[in-house]
């Protein structure tokens, strides 16, 4: 088997099986901790009043990988198409994979984890949701250097726009600070550490959706 058929078949592995997983995982987590704890029952509502899909696409080189997923009650599931207008697409090219996988976790959502500086997984809530949706646009983010990677990400159910229109930049060292929950993600923007180009005011609702409370 070649390197690309290997890349290939371990992606569609990940997001087949893996992502939905992890994601379930997460909700199953608050469930158990919400019987006793009003404010844990809360988020478990807006965990569970979220209905939606997400979309990834994995460029292999001439030829695309398409996941979907439907998210119904909370609950992720693989699906063959998408139920609903995805308010989300993910895009990245197969070379970038295990860069990727290793970096984010087996959350979907480990990219924004990493800017919020959570050191651990995103909730998806219906706000937060209705938040990504309300952004309408494209960006793309960078984890540069060694070990880096390339997303591309497109939020809202406007698809015919597809050209992003903000860039954000990020270290090594800061993107592991930061998703270890060890650095404070307004300072690092602060700070320059977090590299913005083009549309800042997108990437900036962006943050501050990742960073808003669950």
């Amino acid at each position: 088997m070649s390197d690309a058929a290997e890349l290939i078949s371990a992606a569609r592995a990940f997001y087949a099986s893996r992502v939905p997983d992890q994601f379930n995982a997460t909700l199953a987590r608050q469930r158990s901790v919400a019987a006793d704890d009003p404010e844990a029952t809360r988020l478990l509502e807006e965990m569970e009043a979220v209905r939606s899909s997400i979309v990834v696409q994995v460029d292999a080189g001439g030829s695309f990988e398409r996941f979907a997923y439907d998210i119904e009650r909370g609950v992720m599931s693989s699906a063959e198409a998408p139920s609903y207008p995805p308010f989300m697409i993910l895009a990245h090219a197969l070379s970038d994979f295990e860069n990727l996988r290793r970096e984010c976790g087996d959350s979907l959502l480990g990219f924004l984890g990493g800017l919020a500086g959570l050191g651990d997984d995103m909730r998806l809530t219906s706000s937060r949701v209705r938040s990504l949706r309300a952004l309408a646009g494209s960006l793309t983010f960078e984890r540069v250097g060694v070990g880096g990677f390339v997303l591309f990400a497109h939020f809202g159910v406007d698809t015919h726009t597809n050209e992003p229109r903000a860039t954000i930049r990020i270290n090594a060292e800061t993107y592991s600070q930061l998703r270890a929950g060890e650095l404070d993600p307004q300072d690092a923007f602060l700070a320059g550490q977090v590299e913005l180009e083009g549309d800042e005011g997108m990437a900036i609702e962006l943050a501050l959706t990742a960073l808003s409370p669950d």
